[in-house]
């Protein structure tokens, strides 16, 4: 039904629970997991997806009791691929021996340049630590929060997904993926009506 400004009220009624991915559904590793691990347990979740359903993109991280800290997405991956993040951990030994930014940067473009081998860069990848290039989560929204507050946020904090909770413990997570859909949804059901009416 559409409201004298043209807007779905159902629309209206919807909330960040209402288009959550539960976390227990979603993929899970620990945060001493390597990169093949949670790209394995990513490639398993993917294709146990339900059909009509947006695939994984990301597997979730959690600390040794068990506490989600953070995701390990497609950015992640791609970080995990980069020279900097193989040598990040002795950036501060380097800094104290006076190394600047500009040299460590110069260093890691020849690094580049040597080891421009895909299969090698995989390879190296594979074999960080999830925790050494994980994205953490630094915000949240509470489970009642409204859509268009959603969708707000998730512009403002340039996210891809954001961790709901309730009475601050996480219990899901809305996806980019999963609000686009219905936000597509609502526009065509918007359109229809309007035209009918018409």
């Amino acid at each position: 039904m559409i409201n004298d400004k043209g807007v779905n009220k159902n629309m209206n009624a919807l909330k960040a629970k209402d288009l959550m991915v539960p976390l227990e559904k979603y993929p899970l590793v620990n945060s001493s997991a390597s990169v093949l691990e949670a790209v394995t347990r990513l490639d398993e979740s993917r294709r146990n997806t339900e059909t009509g359903k947006q695939p994984y993109q990301a597997v979730l991280v959690a600390d040794k009791h068990g506490r989600i800290i953070g995701k390990l997405g497609q950015l992640a991956l791609l970080k995990a691929m980069e020279p900097k993040s193989r040598v990040s951990r002795d950036h501060d030994a380097l800094e104290r021996a006076g190394v600047s930014d500009a040299i460590m940067e110069t260093a890691l473009e020849h690094y580049r340049a040597l080891h421009a081998d895909l299969s090698e860069s995989c390879a190296m990848a594979a074999e960080a630590s999830v925790s050494s290039v994980m994205a953490p989560f630094e915000e949240h929204l509470d489970l009642n929060t409204p859509i268009c507050e959603v969708v707000h946020k998730m512009l403002q904090w340039q996210t891809l997904s954001v961790l709901v909770t309730e009475n601050e413990k996480p219990v899901g997570l809305v996806r980019l993926s999963d609000l686009c859909d219905e936000l597509m949804r609502q526009m065509l059901k918007t359109t229809n009506n309007f035209t009918e009416e018409n």
